[in-house]
Parts: structure tokens; C-alpha cells; sequence
């Protein structure tokens, strides 16, 4: 594993997130323009890339090493959520959701992706596809419903379960399990629209960076998710794995994606469905900052731990 690589794998996120903040500051952006975007990735751009990431071959190898890491996403997302619960109980309620929803969800696929293949270079993508399955399911269902809680009117468990993220994650499934690949055209062009989603990600998180003071940014509330999603959720992963003596290669799956600053997308959800959407942007910079360091010392600290005991 070249830690080097990795590093340099993540700095692209930094450049296209500073994009998005100058677009906003010399008017190429004002808000109206960054909640339509925000709006047409939730609602076309995700759902596009979701349903590109599940056409692939399925073979009796892959099955088994699926239903692992869907299983190992599934505890690790509910883990997560119950820790944000705990971590974030006091938190003003202006802005608990954001922050829990902030810490539950990782930067799995647009950073995780090229962490994964930089490690496993033959399978990371899969690998990265299945582990965002749940994700993809639990940021639609329990993260929409985490949003919406005690709003008035919102039906808040009926957006969770039926919307373009849950719908498109059916289709994929149905699209692995049964072996279906659609036309070359439409493959290629779920693929097309589906990597939409990565740069206009970063540019409305950089948009949504704009919305508050530079100073306010860095409140403590942020420091403590960052040092929470990016320290203590590897570490203790990592221990639990090496505890209960999971493979090497499933150890630097669990710790890669536990190991991911806030997902971008946490700014864009909260804007959707009206949370608190400056503080998210805040959680995504500052963590998405912290990870430069923080992402190739877990990787160099699981190196260490797992050659310890082999």
C-alpha cells in the first residue's frame, strides 16, 4: 500500500470544493442557483450513479464477498447512528440533525472510491459499489427520516422510504441479484449522469461554505464531529475488527470507510430538507480538510496493527 498515493488521491476534493466557493463569491452562483443544483443532484444525478454502480457481473465469488460487506456496512451505519444519538444529545436542536447526520455519513464513494483502489486496485471499485449499497439505502431512509423528525407535516418515515435514492437502489439490486445489463446506451449513459454527482457535489458544499462568516465555521460543535468521524470512528473500528479477528483485506474496508470525512452530500440533504445546511457545509470542509493527515495515518496505523499480528 503507497500511504503517499492515497494522500494524493484526496487532494482533488480540496480544488473543487475552493472552485465552488469562487463561483459563489464572483457571482457565477447565488443561492437560488446552488438549491436547483442541490435539488437535481439528490434527485437525478444520485440516483443515476446508483443505479451505474450495480451493473456489473455477478458470479458466485462476488455474491459471497457482497453479502459480507453489506452485512459489515449494515452494523457499522447502525453503530454510527447510535453514537451521533449519543455524542449530539445535548446539541441545540437548530442543529442535532445536521450534526448527527453529519457524522453518521462518510465520503464513501467520491473519496472512498479512490482509497479503495488505490489499496485493492483490481476490486476496490466493487468493493466500494456494495459497501455503498446500504449507505445509498440508509442515507435515503433513515437520514431523510433523521431530517424530517418532528417537523410538522413532513411524514417524515414516507419521504424516507419512498424517493428517487430508495426507488433507484430497487432498480440496481434487482439489476445485480438477477444479472440484467441494460443497453450499452443506457449503461453508459446512468454512468455519464451518475458522475455528475462527484465534482457538483464538492462545488455546492464550496457554494454552501459561503452562506456563513469564515470565523464561524470552526465552532467547537464541528471540532468535536470532526475529531469524532475522522479519529475515534477508525480507531475503534479498527480495534473491533483486530478484537474479533477479521481478515486483513475486510479490516482495510471497515477502517478506509470509517475513516472518511463527512460525506459532501450531508450539505446538500440538509438544504433539501430544510436543516441546518451552513453548519453541514462547515462539518464537510473542516473534516474534509482534517482527512488529509487523519486518512493516511489510519491507513498506516492498520498497516502496523495488522502486520503486528500476522
Amino acid at each position: 500500500m503507497n500511504v503517499l498515493s492515497v494522500t494524493f488521491s484526496i487532494l482533488p476534493l480540496f480544488l473543487i470544493m475552493l472552485l465552488g466557493v469562487f463561483v459563489r463569491k464572483v457571482g457565477i452562483f447565488d443561492w437560488q442557483t446552488t438549491k436547483r443544483l442541490s435539488s437535481f443532484i439528490v434527485n437525478i444525478t444520485q440516483p443515476f450513479l446508483i443505479i451505474a454502480s450495480f451493473i456489473t457481473e455477478r458470479t458466485g465469488d462476488k455474491m459471497k464477498i457482497a453479502l459480507g460487506i453489506i452485512v459489515v456496512s449494515l452494523v457499522m451505519h447502525v453503530a454510527f447512528a447510535a453514537f451521533a444519538a449519543l455524542l449530539f444529545r445535548k446539541a441545540p436542536p437548530a442543529d442535532r440533525s445536521a450534526l448527527e447526520f453529519s457524522l453518521i455519513f462518510g465520503n464513501c464513494a467520491y473519496l472512498g472510491y479512490p482509497v479503495l483502489m488505490a489499496v485493492f486496485p483490481k476490486s476496490g471499485l466493487f468493493y466500494g459499489a456494495v459497501f455503498t449499497l446500504v449507505f445509498n439505502i440508509f442515507i435515503r431512509t433513515y437520514g431523510v427520516f433523521l431530517l424530517n423528525k418532528g417537523k410538522k407535516g413532513s411524514h417524515a418515515l414516507l419521504k424516507a422510504l419512498v424517493n428517487p435514492g430508495t426507488i433507484a437502489s430497487v432498480i440496481g439490486i434487482l439489476l445485480f441479484v438477477f444479472n440484467v445489463r441494460p443497453p450499452e446506451f443506457l449503461t453508459n449513459t446512468f454512468s455519464m449522469v451518475g458522475n455528475l454527482t462527484f465534482p457538483l457535489s464538492m462545488i455546492i458544499v464550496g457554494s454552501l461554505l459561503c452562506n456563513k462568516p469564515f470565523k464561524s465555521l470552526f465552532s467547537s460543535s464541528v471540532y468535536v464531529l470532526s475529531i469524532a468521524r475522522l479519529l475515534v470512528l477508525p480507531v475503534v473500528t479498527l480495534a473491533v475488527c483486530l478484537i474479533f479477528r477479521v481478515d486483513t483485506g475486510m479490516t482495510y474496508l471497515c477502517v478506509i470507510m470509517a475513516s472518511m470525512p463527512t460525506a459532501a452530500n450531508s450539505a446538500i440533504f440538509c438544504e433539501m430538507y430544510k436543516s441546518n445546511s451552513s453548519l453541514a457545509a462547515s462539518c464537510v470542509g473542516v473534516s474534509s480538510v482534517f482527512s488529509v493527515l487523519t486518512i493516511p495515518a489510519m491507513l498506516a496505523l492498520t498497516q502496523l496493527a495488522t502486520s503486528a499480528l500476522n
